[in-house]
């Protein structure tokens, strides 16, 4: 069965564990999964693709998603294709690679949708406050699809492909089959008869041997950190759905302050798995584990 998998470049590594994810859930199934903490909602669309019985809950908290959640995304993508004037006959890499004066071109008209331009090479003269075209929802679905890393108001060399679309209207699709809220994290929430998996904005340092907390801003780059305390409401919350049937995995980075939470609290097991990422040009070693509560 084909992944659904995100159609827009986004931070984590959780994706790359669905194997290993889906399998201790299958050994701990629960007729209700629920991922507090979803981020792209690559884990919680897959395993409702996956098992259709299944009931499940996503909640995420970042502008980057929740503006696919409002709104026609797809129109959207494919009337700012048709605002830039890209030919959808060319695949962008092939334009970026064959046609640079052209691509640059395209991406002049882009840089527009967010910023006042020079019309000669594009520079940015000022930030634009309203488009005569796009609504700011629309216009934070476009630098998701098309902006250089997910976020940008120039131009990435992949903003577009018919495989793309295709990767867009079924990530849309599946939103659909799958209860999801926008809250900020409640450590009074309950639950019971469920697989709760957690994989809260805690250490941005994942590489192996490396300590250090650092917080995370995890409502897109302007909402509130996720701090020490914050670790302590988990903790809580975990705490207060215990005894009610339910499974809790926990995703973190290795030695981060929540792991130490966890072994002090909690009869817990802990697996551990590395893996290589490349980021900047640079290969670094990484280590993320999860911790299964029962």
């Amino acid at each position: 069965m084909a992944r659904i998998k995100p159609p827009f470049a986004y931070f984590g590594s959780k994706g790359r564990f669905y194997k290993e994810i889906k399998e201790i859930f299958e050994e701990n199934y629960r007729e209700n999964f629920v991922d507090l903490f979803a981020g792209s909602m690559e884990i919680p669309l897959n395993f409702k693709n996956e098992f259709g019985e299944l009931k499940v809950l996503a909640n995420v908290k970042d502008e980057k998603i929740e503006c696919f959640l409002s709104g026609n995304a797809v129109d959207t993508y494919k009337k700012g294709l048709e605002y830039i004037k890209h030919d959808l006959k060319i695949n962008a890499r092939n334009l970026y690679e064959n046609d640079r004066q052209a691509f640059e071109e395209v991406n002049k008209r882009f840089k527009n949708i967010f910023s006042e331009c020079c019309p000669c090479c594009g520079k940015k003269l000022s930030t634009r406050k309203k488009h005569e075209v796009f609504n700011e929802n629309e216009k934070r679905i476009l630098r998701s699809l098309m902006g250089f890393g997910g976020n940008g108001t120039t131009l990435t060399n992949a903003f577009y492909s018919e495989e793309k679309i295709k990767k867009l209207e079924l990530y849309i699709g599946a939103l659909k089959t799958i209860k999801i809220t926008t809250d900020l994290f409640d450590e009074n929430w309950e639950f019971e008869n469920s697989f709760i998996f957690l994989d809260p904005p805690y250490i941005r340092k994942t590489n192996i041997g490396e300590e250090g907390f650092i917080g995370y801003n995890y409502v897109d780059d302007k909402g509130v950190d996720w701090t020490i305390k914050d670790d302590e409401r988990l903790v809580e919350f975990i705490k207060r759905n215990q005894n009610k049937n339910n499974v809790f995995l926990v995703f973190g980075s290795v030695d981060n302050n929540l792991s130490k939470l966890l072994k002090e609290n909690f009869k817990c097991k802990f697996i551990i798995k590395e893996y290589k990422k490349q980021m900047f040009g640079k290969l670094a070693e990484k280590a993320e584990y999860f911790c299964l509560i029962k």
